[in-house]
């Protein structure tokens, strides 16, 4: 399995206009393996690229390379745990200005797209048909249980 790295795809660093909040949630070793593997889109319904750098995981819009979040880790008796996040506020590259919401999203993100597990997309829309449009518009196809093959 090829490990998702930096030079993989196109990315911007994170803009000046940002916020840092404390994250809260660990993981057993072989949840961090899959995690340390990060995602490579393949195709333009892949939302995201994420990779693993020096104890930090990077989230970055596919289609621009924006950064949208690194999140910090710290190994604590053998398990994996998310301490940290600092997340993309300029207007110009991501919408959301809720820590609430980006916690929730990073979240889903991690068991969804690299753990690879059903999750509920964390939203509160008005109508389900409204779910399923921002759940589309921020996973794509691995929202719908579809993902690229790892074994490459």
């Amino acid at each position: 399995m090829k490990e998702a790295i930096s030079t993989d795809w196109k990315t911007k660093p994170m803009p000046a206009k940002n916020t840092v909040f404390d994250l809260e949630r660990s993981f057993d070793v072989h949840e961090m393996e899959a995690i340390c593997q990060g995602f490579l889109p393949e195709q333009m319904e892949d939302k995201w690229f994420i990779y693993y750098e020096n104890c930090k995981l990077y989230f970055h819009r596919s289609w621009t390379g924006y950064c949208i979040a690194i999140v910090t880790f710290v190994e604590e008796d053998g398990r994996g745990r998310m301490v940290q996040a600092e997340v993309n506020r300029d207007p110009e590259q991501y919408k959301v200005t809720s820590n609430r919401k980006d916690k929730e999203l990073i979240s889903y993100l991690v068991s969804v797209v690299l753990l690879r597990r059903k999750a509920d997309f964390p939203t509160d829309p008005e109508s389900p048909e409204e779910k399923v449009i921002q759940q589309w518009s921020n996973v794509g196809r691995t929202g719908l249980g579809e993902f690229p093959d790892r074994r490459q």
